[in-house]
């Protein structure tokens, strides 16, 4: 079977792995090139024809990968299967709408796809999280794709890292019982607290739909709810604990402007009762550090037992050194026992370098035509979850 062929919208003619509008570098490119049995990318789409020429000579692309200086005519190409978009969350609508548009068929198979990713990105009508920057965008591309019978899938690749599927795999076992209740605390200081990037702004934003808690805890409750199920009621509390920060310029080093009013929030509470009826409480704070070095504390207790899942500050969105991690299994009064995961993962995606491992695993999943694909209606309903504890706080999400 030959490779599938990938247009990007929004390839970087960058090989930093600097945060700044880089993810179509470090984490499509990455996982595409790693592979090169399953995709090759075929087209690019850059503001410019000179742009997109520009990165296919930076990142050694082939000679003959077509250059676009939009996204109507990427999405045009015929030898275009899969487009892949990668920018800004606020030209994702703009954007995505083009290559569900024109969706091609090769007998009763759709093979335009798209994805859309954290920084924008279509793929494999694979749409990056969060999907758009408003409930009604996502409800609409959710809608077309649907309409057009194009098969969706969304960047929430979170569920696919090894810690995930071996505590998905525990609970199917039946192992420790019925649910009966979770408990997160998660500490977010992976990223700093007083100062932030320049053009990076955004995430700092509540209205900009792309901020800490849009992305950040979007990607962890996608992998909560993925685990245990939606939220039969919920409610929130967020709150903006630091409502100014340093802003820096990457490139000097320097101070650009000292006070940047911050309106994303930076401490969530969230308590709900889940359809399966267990209770649920998460709470998500920002230290400069965490006073035991632990990121993330997961709970998932049972009638018959417990499972514990540690990590060091950060979460396992893009995969990450698994002795960082840790799954302990507490059944009735034994014991607790550490459970292994991931050690014997020999596929393609476990040799793509982070934070583009479990990106890789998404598109490994994707390739193989697993049904455990995530959904632009996965991504809706993830979308909505957010919509849903924002406003019960009184900070209203569009």
């Amino acid at each position: 079977m030959s490779p599938t062929r990938v247009g990007i919208i929004g390839l970087k003619a960058s090989t930093s792995d600097s945060l700044l509008g880089s993810w179509g570098v470090r984490g499509h490119l990455r996982s595409i090139q790693g592979l090169s049995s399953l995709y090759e990318i075929v087209a690019v789409a850059n503001s410019t024809i000179e742009s997109s020429l520009k990165s296919i000579e930076v990142h050694k692309l082939p000679t003959t990968t077509k250059a676009y200086g939009n996204a109507e005519d990427l999405a045009a190409d015929p030898n275009v299967e899969l487009v892949v978009i990668s920018v800004e969350l606020r030209k994702h609508y703009e954007l995505a709408m083009p290559a569900l548009k024109h969706k091609k068929d090769n007998g009763n198979s759709p093979i335009l796809k798209v994805y859309c990713h954290e920084n924008g990105m279509l793929t494999l009508r694979l749409l990056q999280r969060p999907m758009a920057a408003s409930v009604k965008e996502a409800e609409e591309l959710t809608k077309v794709a649907k309409e057009r019978g194009v098969r969706t899938m969304v960047g929430l690749q979170g569920r696919y890292d090894p810690l995930v599927q071996k505590v998905k795999e525990i609970l199917n076992e039946g192992k420790i019982g019925k649910i009966i209740s979770s408990t997160v605390t998660v500490c977010s200081s992976a990223l700093p607290v007083g100062t932030w990037l320049k053009d990076l702004e955004f995430y700092l934003d509540w209205n900009s739909g792309g901020n800490e808690y849009t992305i950040f805890i979007g990607h962890f409750l996608d992998s909560f709810t993925y685990l245990l199920g939606d939220f039969a009621s919920v409610l929130g509390l967020l709150a903006c604990q630091y409502s100014s920060v340093a802003i820096i310029d990457p490139a000097t080093g320097q101070i650009v402007n000292p006070a940047y009013p911050k309106t994303a929030p930076d401490h969530v509470c969230i308590t709900g009762t889940l359809q399966s009826s267990a209770i649920a409480s998460l709470t998500f704070r920002k230290p400069p550090s965490a006073a035991d070095s632990v990121g993330f504390r997961w709970y998932i207790t049972g009638t018959e037992g417990e499972i514990a899942i540690t990590t060091e500050e950060g979460n396992w969105q893009g995969g990450g050194i698994r002795e960082k991690r840790k799954i302990s299994l507490k059944v009735g009064k034994a014991d607790s026992v550490d459970i292994e995961f991931g050690k014997d993962d020999n596929t393609l995606a476990e040799k793509v370098a982070f934070p583009a491992t479990n990106t890789a695993r998404q598109y490994e999943v994707f390739a193989a035509g697993d049904r455990d694909v995530v959904t632009f209606e996965d991504g809706l309903r993830n979308h909505r979850l957010l919509q849903r504890i924002a406003n019960s706080s009184g900070w209203a999400m569009i």
